[in-house]
């Protein structure tokens, strides 16, 4: 899955790729559910995991290790990211 958050006439928006039917499918009868559009329901959802707090047991340790092997690497876009340019 990836995402991308952008700026779009002074608002943020976020782009979510490659979510499955059935997460879509699941979305849409929350939404319906709750009397709310699709973007609303996934509104509430963000801003409610937001809020919670991450407590240490939660967060996961981020290791970096850093190795010196005397080459210089080149990476390209989908290298890192994966997607293919979409």
């Amino acid at each position: 899955m990836l995402a991308f958050l952008a700026i779009i006439d002074g608002m943020p928006a976020l782009h979510i790729r490659d979510v499955s039917e059935e997460t879509i499918a699941s979305l849409k009868r929350r939404a319906h559910r709750h009397g709310r559009s699709v973007q609303q329901e996934l509104r509430n959802v963000l801003d409610r995991v937001a809020a919670e707090p991450l407590t240490e047991a939660r967060r996961k340790p981020l290791n970096l290790n850093t190795v010196d092997t005397g080459v210089a690497a080149t990476f390209d876009r989908a290298d890192l990211y994966g997607d293919d340019e979409r």
